[in-house]
């Protein structure tokens, strides 16, 4: 590890801090209370919404994302930040109450069991599968996770949803290099932690999860399709959904 690489997981955690602080909920109750969760609208404009928010002002106070082609930004907003909120998951969930809080802010809680009624026990099982089983193979470092949600959005055609008419980048030599750059971080880090044989064993784990989390993606995006209407949601939503694209 480098001064550099340290100096670039502060900033991580910075970063990843302020878009807590200045994104907070309005016009729910104040954490610990209890928000119900009773449509699939409400789905995405409370939770998914609010996580969206704060994953776009984590990734725009990380210097390389200001420095990307604006066109590519929207790009890989709209392709892969649904894939990034699954992963923020990892952060937000508490596998023993089955619950959903961002720590250090007034969040309410969120409860598995709204979820389970909208998505249905099938689907939630899946994504509570993946969900507990990165948390199991990062041991609840929080750096780890931080830094995948730099490194999905980076992964061009991650999202796996239509390809076919995703846009070419406009400097993909950048958004590759970007991307090997916290690539590379990441795994210093976890060699400094647990050594060789465990760090290998770790980004194994972590490959396979991940194209769970790309899968979950897909349904979720096909379920939105099916349930809600577009008009009904902000444009941020409807991009990140893709909600007006043709289903796949």
């Amino acid at each position: 590890m480098t001064e550099a690489d340290w100096a670039r997981i502060n900033r991580i955690q910075t970063a990843y801090s302020q878009s807590t602080v200045h994104n907070q909920v309005t016009g729910v109750p104040p954490y610990p209370a209890i928000q119900h969760i009773e449509s699939p609208l409400e789905l995405v404009q409370l939770p998914t919404y609010l996580s969206s928010i704060r994953l776009i002002t984590y990734l725009k106070n990380i210097p390389e994302f200001e420095l990307l082609d604006s066109a590519d930004r929207l790009t890989l907003v709209k392709h892969n930040l649904l894939a990034v909120v699954f992963v923020h998951i990892v952060l937000i969930y508490d596998p023993t109450s089955d619950t959903y809080h961002e720590k250090h802010t007034n969040d309410p809680v969120f409860q598995g069991r709204d979820w389970i009624r909208i998505l249905g026990q099938p689907f939630y099982d899946k994504i509570t599968a993946t969900i507990k089983s990165l948390i199991n193979i990062i041991k609840c470092n929080r750096v780890i996770a931080k830094f995948l949600l730099v490194i999905i959005l980076y992964s061009k055609l991650f999202c796996g949803y239509d390809i076919l008419h995703e846009q070419s980048l406009n400097n993909p030599t950048f958004v590759f290099n970007t991307q090997n750059l916290y690539l590379e971080t990441l795994y210093k880090y976890c060699l400094h932690h647990y050594g060789y044989v465990r760090t290998i064993k770790l980004f194994a784990q972590l490959t396979s999860r991940l194209f769970s989390i790309q899968n979950l993606s897909i349904q979720f995006k096909g379920f939105v399709h099916e349930y809600i209407d577009a008009s009904q949601l902000t444009p941020l939503m409807q991009a990140v959904l893709q909600i007006n694209d043709e289903p796949p």
